[in-house]
């Protein structure tokens, strides 16, 4: 895992003096080594540079020597060793005689068999890093070669044969890639503060997506940023540009077909099925053993994160994945606990445990002396909003696994939205069991779900009923229940500075993070893609890597993906229980009792509790003659949050929201003292 940065100029300007900061601002994401690119697009001519964090024994030439000279192209790039720990693996890399460069974060799991195809096509290796396999590949298969990886990655690539700029971004963006585009020149990095760290770039909130994160709720659902002109990459997307002509491309390179039925496979036997998701879902997390660093991995107590717990646990013991050096005599896990019995999960946590034989390691994220401490750097890490505080507990998390020297971090993200875990998805699987069996079978769905999640009759066909109507009553409904219908409660209108809710009330027509669906597989396809996960992954990323780890997600192996999108939706959610799959392929891997718990939590926190402890930092946030967020607030909530109490916490809808807002400004925008 690794940060990238880059500046293409393309009317002739000098680069080399921007890309030394901007990488320096993600020196967290890979603290082992620092190395630059400089090239003119127009010669073809290059030279590698280093930096302070530069490997002694490469002696390259001083960046800061070089920084004048007439380069048009600057690679940076911060190096975290996972694979092939030897200077080797140093980056920006070249290859072909100096004709193609990449600057490189992510892993390809697959690519000693890559490699191994590759000899036989007459391919040589002089590293053992996966980062010279994706440049043979692209050698030799050009743009296609992505579809061959399977692993997390984003990367640009320059191609001096054909003078062309390659990026790209895994398929569903588990590693960022943000750029920035004028007529002037292109550039992009791992992080946007990287990108904010070029003198050129304006630095100006995005005030469309603040109201889509104010009002509506979303977060991560286009290729915008809070940052006016930032974008990013969008998930299975190439960007290309000819540097030659000036001109940008970008292309979809991968998607899922979809099984939309509600039922089917009758002829095939189930139990082909589960034999084959647990196969799969077992080799991907044997494809993400792979490293040259220690390993543990994330332990919530849930059905995901304990699967993935149970099935290294498997092959650590039955085909000793991994050298018991990088995993010690247990496998480590990371949880986050509480003492409020609503939220904690130790009773699972510590079944997993016991059943694997596993070491537990535990953190109590606390919100006095914790959260309100650590919110600044918090948010600078993160760099936009989000949307709860329950993402400090995977901070908390991250944070223990690096005190234990680990350096890769398995955790399931992911599975909820594969196999549709969140009780929420039972409205849609509601609505189309209504359309295609009708309503006597769907009440008998009914009373099995009802037992199976723990969940009223009356609360699940009010979620079937609400996935049913049409949109624009939907959306009545919603803004009438903002705190009973979002997983997340949104700021009322009313709570808007009037000329900011004027401007940009036409985009809660056009928003569909909280709007019913007829379909479910539908509904997981755009949460994969849009509403959901997108948020999820960049929490992950910048969470693992503010301690420098890797984080690595197997329910997000392609194969998987596919093959759970090409089954019957009934597979997921069946006689009343949902992700119905992966409790039948994790028998004799889990508890009983964990394999077929109810309840669904996640990174849960006592949220309430710890803005009720922080109402006096609140307060003391928005003393200020000058509030940063004041465009977007009205004068009434600003001077409520100034006298704000603990008994007044429950009186503000979406109040996290407008506290991480003002705190983002402040980070990004300076103090409004």
């Amino acid at each position: 895992m690794c940060g990238i940065t880059g500046v293409v100029s393309l009317d002739g300007w000098r680069v080399g003096h921007h890309i030394g900061p901007m990488t320096t601002a993600i020196r967290h994401r890979g603290p082992n080594d620092e190395g630059y690119l400089l090239g003119n697009f127009r010669t073809r001519s290059w030279i590698s540079c280093g930096g302070i964090d530069t490997v002694r024994e490469l002696a390259l030439t001083p960046l800061a020597q070089e920084a004048e000279s007439s380069f048009n192209l600057a690679f940076g790039h911060r190096r975290l060793s996972v694979l092939d720990l030897s200077t080797a693996g140093h980056g920006p890399m070249p290859y072909l005689d100096g004709m193609l460069w990449i600057t490189y974060n992510g892993e390809i799991y697959n690519y000693p068999e890559l490699r191994d195809e590759l000899k036989g096509r007459g391919y040589s290796f002089r590293t053992a890093t996966d980062t010279e396999v994706v440049l043979a590949a692209y050698a030799e298969w050009g743009v296609d070669c992505l579809c061959r990886f399977n692993g997390m990655f984003a990367f640009a690539l320059w191609d001096a044969r054909k003078q062309t700029l390659f990026c790209a971004r895994d398929r569903f963006g588990i590693k960022p890639f943000y750029y920035y585009r004028d007529g002037r020149q292109f550039v992009f990095a791992s992080e946007i503060k990287a990108v904010l760290a070029h003198p050129d770039i304006p630095i100006k909130p995005n005030d469309a997506i603040i109201y889509d994160y104010l009002a509506l709720g979303s977060l991560n659902h286009t290729n915008e940023t809070f940052f006016e002109g930032i974008k990013c990459l969008w998930p299975s997307h190439y960007l290309l540009i000819d540097l030659r002509q000036s001109s940008l491309e970008i292309r979809r390179w991968w998607d899922i077909q979809v099984n939309t039925s509600l039922n089917g496979h009758e002829a095939t036997n189930n139990r082909e099925l589960v034999v084959q998701f647990r196969e799969l879902l077992i080799d991907a997390v044997r494809l993400r053993l792979r490293s040259d660093v220690p390993i543990g991995t994330c332990l919530s107590g849930g059905l995901d994160s304990s699967s993935i717990v149970s099935a290294a646990n498997y092959l650590l013991l039955k085909e000793r994945a991994v050298p018991r050096e990088l995993v010690g005599d247990r496998q480590k896990t990371f949880s986050a606990c509480f003492d409020n019995p609503g939220i904690d999960e130790r009773s699972y946590i510590q079944q997993v445990i016991e059943y694997t034989g596993a070491e537990s390691n535990r953190i109590f994220p606390r919100g006095a002396d914790g959260l309100w401490d650590d919110l600044e750097q918090l948010v600078w890490h993160q760099e936009e909003p989000f949307g709860s505080t329950s993402i400090y507990s995977q901070w908390s998390v991250m944070r223990l696994a690096r005190q234990h020297d680990v350096t890769v971090l398995l955790d399931g993200q992911g599975g909820d939205e594969l196999l549709a875990g969140y009780h929420l998805y039972i409205g849609p699987y509601l609505a189309q069991s209504m359309r295609t069996r009708g309503p006597w079978a769907t009440l008998k769905t009914v009373r099995e779900l009802s037992a199976g999640t723990g969940n009223s009759m009356a609360f699940l066909l009010a979620l079937g009923f609400y996935n049913s109507l049409p949109g624009p009553i939907q959306r009545v409904m919603m803004n009438l229940g903002n705190a009973r219908l979002r997983t997340n409660p949104t700021v009322s209108y009313s709570m808007l500075n009037p000329s900011f809710e004027r401007q940009f009330a036409e985009r809660r027509t056009g928003q569909g993070k909280h709007r019913g669906c007829h379909n479910l597989a539908e509904r997981l396809y755009q949460d994969l893609f849009v509403y959901s996960l997108p948020a999820l992954l960049r929490y992950e990323d910048r969470n693992s890597m503010a301690f420098s780890l890797e984080a690595r997600v197997p329910f997000l192996d392609y194969r998987l993906v596919e093959f759970c999108f090409s089954l019957p939706v009934s597979q997921l959610i069946h006689h009343g229980w949902t992700k119905w799959l992966l409790r039948q392929a994790m028998d004799g891997f889990l508890p009983e009792q964990v394999r077929w718990r109810r309840s669904k939590l996640g990174f849960a926190t006592p949220e309430q509790q710890w803005l009720r402890e922080g109402a006096s930092s609140i307060a003391q946030l928005f003393n200020h003659d000058d509030i940063l967020s004041s465009p977007y607030l009205g004068e009434k909530v600003i001077q409520q949050l100034r006298s704000l109490s603990a008994k007044d916490v429950a009186n503000i809808p979406g109040l996290w929201r407008v506290v991480n807002l003002e705190m983002w400004q402040r980070v990004f925008f300076g103090s409004a003292s």
